[in-house]
């Protein structure tokens, strides 16, 4: 049996802005690929913000406000399945939803926003690392701009159990294409080496070791162990954030729903968003 949907109007994405720009013109969306913001980014915070349940003037995490939008709009009926599709296609004035267990739904309408443009060929690889020698120094971004494997490296402070907060830990930034994504000279032991090396050059250095004959200060070697590889997809959004956060959203449903959700300031609706901090 095919379930068939027709709507005035029906966005099409996954992305932070996509979210944003259906809370603000109360719109049907559906979440066709879920572009998910890297946990430590951030946005400056802006008056309209305050529609989401953000009362002060810090930097305002995009994976928590993705995780609030997308609660939001799922409890005021705006996304439509919102957590069991598995592929879709385009068909002639709509398209096709086919979700688990094989059921497909027909969703149809006369304008259809595709907001998400995702380039299928470029990835952004995300490498994360933990520091156990050399975790505590003031360098919050090494770049090596000539370079696509390994272009940025970011420190952010640990959220590792036993951490404070002088130790930092890394996440590496590779602008890579699906070939060189697979590359066996783009592996987590070469990121590791280079990563080792940046630091190196920047004048980073291992853990104290106390001080030699002379008085002078001696240092273990550096040591940093990955953790996990993302390849995250690189798209570019009809509105960016900066347009759809200069207009006001109108004080509809879902405005009621945020203003009883977050009135006791809660981090996120979600468990799993208690993630990294807010800032680097």
């Amino acid at each position: 049996m095919i379930n068939e949907y027709h709507f005035d109007k029906l966005v099409v994405g996954g992305s932070l802005e996509s979210l944003l720009y259906c809370f603000i013109n109360n719109c049907k969306m559906v979440l066709t690929s879920k572009l998910y913001p890297l946990e430590v980014e951030t946005i400056s915070y802006h008056d309209s913000a305050r529609l989401l349940g953000y009362e002060t003037t810090k930097d305002i995490c995009k994976s928590e406000m993705w995780d609030r939008l997308s609660f939001v709009l799922s409890m005021t009926g705006l996304v439509v399945i919102p957590n069991n599709i598995t592929s879709t296609r385009t068909i002639d004035g709509g398209i096709v939803v086919i979700t688990e267990h094989n059921k497909r739904v027909k969703l149809f309408s006369e304008q259809i926003l595709r907001f998400d443009n995702i380039d299928d060929d470029r990835f952004k690889m995300i490498d994360w690392f933990d520091v156990r020698s050399g975790n505590n120094h003031r360098h919050v971004l090494l770049e090596a701009p000539k370079d696509n494997f390994i272009n940025k490296v970011f420190f952010y402070t640990s959220k590792r159990v036993g951490r404070n907060i002088n130790m930092k830990d890394i996440f590496a930034i590779s602008d890579v294409n699906r070939k060189e994504a697979y590359n066996v000279n783009h592996g987590e032991g070469i990121a590791r080496l280079k990563i080792l090396n940046m630091m190196k050059e920047a004048g980073i250095k291992g853990q104290s070791n106390g001080f030699n004959k002379k008085g002078k200060r001696q240092h273990f070697a550096l040591k940093i162990e990955h953790t996990h590889r993302q390849l995250r997809a690189v798209y570019s959004p009809q509105y960016n954030l900066d347009q759809l956060l200069a207009q006001e959203p109108p004080k509809e449903a879902q405005w009621a729903i945020t203003r009883k959700l977050f009135r006791h300031k809660q981090i996120s609706t979600l468990q799993e968003s208690f993630r990294l901090p807010a800032s680097l």
